[in-house]
């Protein structure tokens, strides 16, 4: 045992920058008579160099066989220009007008119907960009429930963008915008991703609430604008001036806190549309989160159910990636089982 550790130690030493199970394989190749697998030295070098949790770092008495791990989980992540364009994106619509026999459990025949919804207002920004770009209805377009003018400006970005981050966007804001294109006889906008704040936010956490000025809250972020209720988009429905102001105003800082909150959750999102394909310098390895290039080894491995992949620490968003090319080999995996489907 001593001998072994003695070996151990000899090589974290020589080789302290190499990378966990490299250096275990190397010290496998090198010293078949010790050990009887590359997992048993990587396991040891784990621990004597402090990868095994707070606990096992404490307990190490060569601290400079320690490698820091210095993981990074700043809020403000600095900007990186990865050339992907993605777009910050929230929409207002008005109401439904409906004549109703009740309040609960109502179902409405389509003949109920008096005055369908339409985009009142649309806000949107680039990432990290200053710059809001937003629109409203003038007060003689929605007596006429007309918004054919506005979209054509929130048409015009979707177009352009390569991934579009809105809360419940999935649900509401792509298919409300869609709507209104075909309904305006707009053609599609070429095909860009969307990152769904709500739809992650509902997977990873257990917020008691998932709106989005709720969970701002909870993460000490800046809130929504207070509306005063309903009456705002009363006051809209009636053509009132001001009133569309303060509901374009409402939209662009609802846009702003949501960029905020993306940031925030950014490292959780997973999986993450890879910004990394937007960066044309491919000589080393890049976020698929953030497109940073500050990553460090974790001395993890991901497994699958036929491979294992080595992990990577993301030190300016916070994000784990792991590597496409895995650790095993064809000969490693010559006798590994995987459960069948059914």
């Amino acid at each position: 045992m001593k001998k072994t550790k003695a070996v151990i130690l000899d090589y974290c030493k020589a080789y302290s920058e190499m990378q966990d199970r490299t250096l275990a394989k190397k010290v496998y190749s090198e010293n078949l008579h010790l050990f009887k697998s590359v997992e048993q030295i990587r396991g040891l070098i784990r621990y004597y160099r402090g990868h095994h949790g707070e606990y096992n770092r404490k307990s190490v008495k060569d601290k400079e066989m320690i490698k820091p791990l210095n993981y990074n989980t700043k809020k403000n992540p600095e900007p990186i220009n990865t050339g992907a364009k993605i777009l910050i994106l929230d929409i207002e619509t008005a109401p439904i007008r409906a004549y109703v026999w009740g309040v609960w459990n109502e179902n409405i025949h389509m003949n109920q119907i008096q005055s369908d919804w339409f985009i009142l207002t649309w806000a949107a920004k680039w990432l990290f960009d200053d710059k809001v770009y937003s629109a409203k209805l003038k007060p003689e377009e929605v007596l006429n429930q007309d918004d054919s003018r506005i979209i054509k400006g929130i048409w015009t970005l979707l177009n352009e963008a390569d991934i579009v981050v809105a809360h419940n966007g999935e649900k509401f804001d792509i298919p409300k915008l869609n709507s209104r294109f075909i309904i305006n006889d707009i053609e599609p906008p070429l095909p860009y991703q969307v990152i769904d704040t709500l739809k992650h936010i509902r997977r990873k956490f257990a917020f008691t609430h998932n709106k989005l000025d709720y969970v701002n809250k909870i993460l000490k972020l800046d809130r929504k604008s207070d509306t005063g209720g309903f009456e705002l988009w009363e006051r809209c429905m009636k053509g009132d001036k001001s009133a569309l102001k303060e509901m374009e105003d409402y939209n662009v800082k609802d846009v702003k806190i949501l960029e905020d909150l993306y940031l925030n959750i950014r490292q959780w999102i997973t999986p993450h549309p890879n910004v990394g394909l937007f960066i044309l310098d491919q000589k080393q390895s890049r976020c698929a989160c953030c497109g940073s290039d500050k990553l460090i080894d974790t001395g993890k491995l991901y497994y699958t159910i036929s491979n294992a992949f080595a992990l990577q620490k993301c030190e300016s968003c916070g994000s784990n990636n792991r590597k496409r090319l895995g650790e095993l080999k064809i000969n490693d995996k010559r006798h590994l089982l995987i459960s069948s489907a059914k």
